[in-house]
C-alpha cells in the first residue's frame, strides 16, 4: 500500500513539474521588442509597436502599428484591438524616444509602467532617434534581419566598438535620480540605413541638450570607465606636412585603458578635478616618415598633448551645457561631501564652474608589423 501511495505522488510530482498545461504557441502571441515614444506635428503623444510575424502565410516577417494616446498602457489596449494575436510587453528589446519628445521636460513620467508592471521589462535598450520614430518604426529593410534583431545588434557592435554609450531602462532610472551625474543614451538616424551617430545628452528632468559625436562618445565612455576593449584612435599630428590632397598627417592605434584615476578637491568655494588617464596601445597606421624607435617618446608626447585638448574640449562641453554624464559629482560626494551637499540640487550650475585638468600618459608598445 506505502509503495502504491508512493508510486502514485511522484506520478502527480511528474505530472506537475513541466507546467504544460498554460502553455501559449509563439504564433499566438505580439512580442512588442521595439516600442517607441514620440509627439505628432500638434504634440500629441503617438505610441509605436514592432512586432515579428511568426506566420507562414504572411509576407512580411514584421508588423508595425502607431497610435494617439494618452499612456503606453492605455495604447496597448489600441494595439490588442488591431493585432491577431495577444500583445506581450514584457519582450521589448528597444525603446526609441522621437526627438520631439525628448525636447519636452516631462515625458519621463509615461515610462513609468516598466518599472510598476512585474511583468514588464527593465533590460530594454533607450535610443534617442533623430527624427520621427515612425520613419524608423515602418522601415523594411530588404537585406537585414527583422527591425528589433537589427537594431539591438547594431547597439551592441556600436557599444563594442566604443561609439555609444549602453544604456537600459535600469540604468536610465538610475542617472535620472542620481543628482551627481545627468543622462546619456545612445543616438540614431536613418538615411537610407540605421546609423548610430554618437551619444544623446540630457538633463536630469529628461530633457534633451546636446548630442556627441562617435568620436567624443569614446572619450566619454573612458572617463565613464564604460569602455569595452580597445579604443580606436585618429589623431592628426601637428607639423606633419599632408601629401597633396590626401591626409598624410594622422597616426592611428588603438589604445588599451590602463587607468583612469579621478582626484577631486574644494578650495575657495570651487571645485577642482584632476583626472589622470593612462592608455597603452600599438600603432595601426602611420602616414607620414618618421623614426620610431628613435624618436617614440615624441611621437607619444604629440599625441599626449592632442588627446588632452580632445579630453578637455569635451568636459568644456558638458560645462556649457551644465550637463555632467561623466559622473564628476559622485566624486564630490564621495571626497567632499561637507561642501556637495550644500550644493547637490545645483550641481550642473556647480559644476559649470568648475577646473577640470586632464592629463594623459601613453605608451606605445610597437609601431606595427612594419618599420
Amino acid at each position: 500500500m506505502k509503495r502504491w501511495v508512493r508510486t502514485a505522488a511522484l506520478a502527480v510530482c511528474v505530472a506537475i513539474l513541466p507546467g504544460c498545461w498554460d502553455q501559449t504557441n509563439i504564433e499566438d502571441l505580439t512580442l512588442g521588442l521595439t516600442i517607441g515614444l514620440d509627439l505628432d506635428e500638434k504634440d500629441h503623444l503617438t505610441v509605436h509597436m514592432s512586432a515579428p510575424v511568426f506566420s507562414k502565410e504572411a509576407k512580411k516577417k514584421n508588423e508595425a502599428y502607431e497610435f494617439r494616446s494618452k499612456t503606453l498602457r492605455v495604447s496597448r489596449n489600441q494595439f490588442d484591438a488591431v493585432v491577431t494575436a495577444l500583445t506581450v510587453g514584457g519582450k521589448s528589446q528597444v525603446l526609441l524616444l522621437g526627438k520631439r519628445l525628448a525636447e519636452q521636460a516631462d515625458w519621463f513620467p509615461l515610462t513609468d509602467v516598466f518599472f510598476r508592471d512585474g511583468k514588464q521589462t527593465v533590460n530594454a535598450k533607450v535610443v534617442l532617434v533623430n527624427g520621427p520614430v515612425s520613419e524608423v518604426i515602418h522601415h523594411y529593410p530588404k537585406d537585414k534581419p527583422r527591425l528589433s534583431f537589427h537594431l539591438s545588434r547594431l547597439l551592441d557592435k556600436n557599444n563594442r566598438r566604443n561609439f555609444t554609450v549602453r544604456t537600459t531602462l535600469q540604468k536610465l532610472l538610475d542617472q535620472k535620480y542620481e543628482k551627481g551625474m545627468t543622462i546619456s543614451i545612445s543616438e540614431l538616424k536613418l538615411n537610407k540605413e540605421f546609423e548610430v551617430t554618437g551619444t544623446a545628452l540630457l538633463d536630469n528632468k529628461g530633457k534633451y541638450k546636446g548630442s556627441l559625436n562617435q568620436e567624443e562618445s569614446s572619450l566619454l565612455l573612458i572617463l565613464q570607465r564604460h569602455t569595452v576593449d580597445e579604443v580606436p584612435f585618429n589623431i592628426h599630428v601637428p607639423h606633419e606636412r599632408k601629401s597633396g590632397v590626401f591626409a598624410s598627417d594622422i597616426v592611428s592605434f588603438n589604445a588599451g585603458i590602463e587607468k583612469v584615476k579621478i582626484k577631486t578637491a574644494y578650495n575657495e568655494g570651487k571645485f577642482r578635478f584632476d583626472v589622470g588617464i593612462h592608455l597603452s596601445g600599438a600603432l595601426t597606421q602611420r602616414l607620414f616618415p618618421f623614426d620610431f624607435a628613435k624618436k617614440g617618446g615624441e611621437l607619444e608626447a604629440m599625441i599626449e598633448k592632442q588627446l588632452e585638448k580632445q579630453f578637455s574640449d569635451l568636459v568644456k562641453k558638458f560645462q556649457i551645457q551644465q550637463l555632467d554624464p561623466v559622473g564628476f559629482g559622485i566624486y564630490a560626494r564621495a571626497h567632499q561631501y561637507k561642501a556637495y551637499r550644500q550644493v547637490q540640487q545645483q550641481w550642473g550650475d556647480v559644476f559649470a564652474k568648475a577646473d577640470v585638468n586632464v592629463k594623459v600618459k601613453l605608451t606605445l608598445k610597437s609601431s606595427g608589423a612594419i618599420k
